[in-house]
C-alpha cells in the first residue's frame, strides 16, 4: 500500500527536512503544509493515512486545536493516524497532546532513527488492523469490534498489544458499550496506574456511565499531575456546571492560566457568568481573549464570533425595545470575523448570525433573504451551537418542523464531541433554545420512547441516558422521572449523573401526580427500600457535596 502522509509544520526548513527523512523509509506519498488552513483545504479533496502535526504552528491555534476542530467537522477519518512533534517540553503541552491519544509523540530535536522507528511501527500497526480501520471509516463500529475481537482471540503480537488495546477500548466506548470499555481501561491501569490515555479513557467512561461521584474523585486526584492539571480542572468545571454550581465553575476555571483557557472553556465560563447575571464579566473575558489573538487571524475570528453570539443571546433575553445596542455590536463583530472569508462553513455562520439579528429586530423578510445561499442548508460541518441559532431563525420564519430537526441534529452532533466543556456548554444552549421555542417537550417524548425500547431490551445504561435527558428537557413530566427511577432500580444503580434514588424519589413526589403515577411511585419506593443497601445509601449529590 502506498501510504499518504501529511506533514503540517510552519517552519519551511523543518518541513523540507522532515519530508526528506520520510521518503526513504517506506512506500510513502508525502504532502507537506505550512498551516492548519492548508491542511483543511487538502482534506476537502483527499484522505491521509497519517498526519504528522507540529504543536506550535504560529497562528494562534495549536496543532492540538486544529486536530480537534478538523475531527469535529468530519475532515479527518476515524482511521487516520496521528503523530505529534513539539519542541515544547512543558508538562502542560505534553498533557494536551496526550489527551488526543496520538499514535506517537516526538520531542524536538529528534533523531532520524527515532522518527523512522515510530513511522515503521505505525505502518506495521496500520497494516495489522487495516480491515478494522476500513469498517470504522464506514461507521460500522459493530463490525469493526467483531474483527478486532477475532484478532484478540488469535493473539496480538506483543509489540502491537498497547495500540490494539487502545483501539479496542475506543471502539467499545464509541459503540456505547461503556462498562466493557471501562474494564479494558481498568485492566491497563491495573498493570500500570500512570498510563495517561487509560486514565482519561476511564474518566470518560465514568462520566458516560453516570458515575459522577467516582469521576469527580478521579479528577480531583489528577489536578496534582502537571500533565493533566488543566484538563482535570476543565472537567471538574464541566461537572459543576451540570450540577448548576456556577460559582464552582468559575473557581475551577480560574485555576487555569488565562492565556491557556481554551475556547470551549471560555465559553463555559461566560455562560456561568451569565447564569449569575455577571454580564460585564462575561463580555470582558471574551474581549480579553480576542485581544490576546489580535495578530493571529484564525483565533481572533473564533473569539470574535463567540462574542457576537453572546451579544445576540443578550439581545434575545432583553425586551424588544431594548435590543438595539446588543444587536449593533453583534453585527459589527460578525462583519469583522467574516471579512475576506471564503470558507462555506464561515459564510454559513455569518449568514445565520445576521439572520438571527434580523429575526430579533422583527425583520423576517431580511432574515429570509439571508438564507438564500446554496451553502445554508449544508449542515455536514455545522457546529452544534450554530445549529441552535439556525433552529431559532427557522422557527422565527414559521418553519417549526425544520427548527425541531435542527435542534435534534445539534443534540446528535454534540453527543459525538470529544471536549467535555464544549459538550456541556452546547447542551445548555440546546436546552435553553428548545425551551424558548417550546420544542423541548416534543424532544423529550421522542427520547422517552427510545429509552423505553432500550429498557425493554434490558439495555439499562443507554436507557437511563435517554430517560435522564427526557426528564431534564421536561422536568414537570412525572413519567420521565418514574422511568428513570425504575431503570435505576432494575439495574441496581444508586446514583446516575446528578440524581441518586433518594433524591429522585423526593423530586417526583413533589410533582403533580395522577393516581396511576402516585401508585407507581409508591411501588418503586418499596422496591428501592427493599434493596436499600445498594440503592438508598447517602451520596454526596443528595447531601453534602465533597468538592
Amino acid at each position: 500500500m502506498n501510504y499518504r502522509i501529511a506533514i503540517v509544520e510552519d517552519n519551511a526548513t523543518a518541513r523540507t527536512t522532515l519530508r526528506g527523512h520520510l521518503l526513504p523509509i517506506a512506500s510513502l506519498n508525502v504532502s507537506s503544509f505550512a498551516s492548519g488552513v492548508e491542511l483543511k483545504s487538502a482534506l476537502r479533496k483527499q484522505h491521509f493515512e497519517l498526519i504528522i502535526m507540529d504543536y506550535q504552528l504560529g497562528q494562534g491555534r495549536t496543532g492540538v486545536e486544529w486536530i480537534q476542530s478538523l475531527k469535529e467537522s468530519g475532515f479527518i477519518n476515524p482511521s487516520t493516524g496521528l503523530i505529534f512533534i513539539t519542541s515544547d517540553r512543558s508538562p502542560q503541552t505534553i498533557g494536551r497532546i496526550m489527551n488526543l491519544q496520538p499514535d506517537a509523540l516526538l520531542i524536538k530535536p529528534y533523531t532520524i532513527a527515532s522518527l523512522s522507528r515510530q513511522i515503521k511501527h505505525y505502518l506495521s500497526y496500520h497494516q495489522y488492523v487495516a480491515p478494522v480501520l476500513r469498517e470504522m471509516d464506514d461507521r460500522q463500529r459493530p463490525s469493526a469490534i467483531t474483527l478486532l475481537r477475532k484478532k484478540l482471540r488469535e493473539g496480538v503480537p506483543s509489540r502491537l498489544s498497547s495500540d490494539v488495546g487502545k483501539l479496542y477500548a475506543k471502539l467499545l466506548f464509541e459503540n456505547e458499550d461503556i462498562l466493557h470499555a471501562m474494564r479494558v481501561y481498568d485492566d491497563v491501569l491495573t498493570r500500570s496506574d500512570k498510563v495517561l490515555w487509560a486514565q482519561w479513557g476511564k474518566i470518560k467512561c465514568q462520566y458516560a456511565a453516570g458515575l459522577w461521584p467516582d469521576c469527580q474523585d478521579e479528577l480531583s486526584s489528577m489536578v496534582t499531575s502537571s500533565l493533566a492539571r488543566d484538563s482535570a480542572f476543565e472537567w471538574l468545571a464541566s461537572l459543576s456546571f451540570e450540577q448548576k454550581s456556577y460559582e464552582q465553575v468559575e473557581s475551577y476555571l480560574s485555576q487555569i492560566k488565562f492565556s491557556e483557557l481554551s475556547l470551549p472553556a471560555a465559553r463555559l465560563k461566560t455562560i456561568a457568568y451569565q447564569k449569575q447575571d455577571k454580564v460585564v464579566e462575561a463580555i470582558d473575558l471574551l474581549q480579553k481573549k480576542r485581544a490576546m489573538y489580535r495578530s493571529a487571524k484564525d483565533r481572533f475570528n473564533d473569539f470574535t464570533f463567540e462574542l457576537a453570539e453572546f451579544y445576540l443571546l443578550l439581545a434575545e433575553e432583553a425586551p424588544s425595545t431594548n435590543r438595539e445596542e446588543s444587536l449593533s455590536q453583534a453585527r459589527k463583530l460578525v462583519g469583522l470575523a467574516a471579512r475576506s472569508q471564503s470558507d462555506r462553513q464561515v459564510l454559513q455562520k455569518r449568514d445565520y448570525l445576521l439572520a438571527f439579528s434580523a429575526i430579533l429586530e422583527g425583520e423576517d423578510q431580511k432574515a429570509a433573504h439571508l438564507l438564500e445561499s446554496d451553502y445554508i442548508d449544508d449542515y455536514l460541518r455545522t457546529e452544534p451551537s450554530m445549529l441552535v441559532i439556525a433552529a431559532k431563525v427557522h422557527h422565527g420564519l414559521g418553519e417549526e418542523n425544520k427548527a425541531s430537526q435542527l435542534l435534534a441534529l445539534a443534540k446528535q452532533k454534540n453527543s459525538e464531541l470529544q471536549i467535555i466543556s464544549e459538550q456541556v456548554a452546547n447542551d445548555d444552549l440546546i436546552f435553553s433554545g428548545g425551551e424558548r421555542l417550546g420544542l423541548n417537550h416534543d424532544q423529550a417524548v421522542m427520547l422517552n420512547e427510545t429509552g423505553t425500547q432500550l429498557f425493554m431490551d434490558k439495555q439499562y445504561l443507554p436507557a437511563m441516558k435517554h430517560f435522564y435527558d427526557a426528564l431534564n428537557l421536561s422536568p414537570e413530566t412525572a413519567a420521565f422521572g418514574l422511568n428513570l427511577l425504575q431503570c435505576m432500580i432494575e439495574s441496581d444503580t444508586a446514583v446516575y449523573r446528578k440524581y441518586g434514588t433518594r433524591k429522585l424519589l423526593s423530586i417526583i413526589a413533589d410533582l403533580t401526580l395522577s393516581d396511576g403515577n402516585r401508585h407507581r411511585l409508591n411501588q418503586l419506593n418499596l422496591a428501592a427500600q427493599a434493596n436499600s443497601e445498594k440503592l438508598m445509601t447517602p451520596v454526596f449529590y443528595e447531601e453534602n457535596e465533597r468538592h
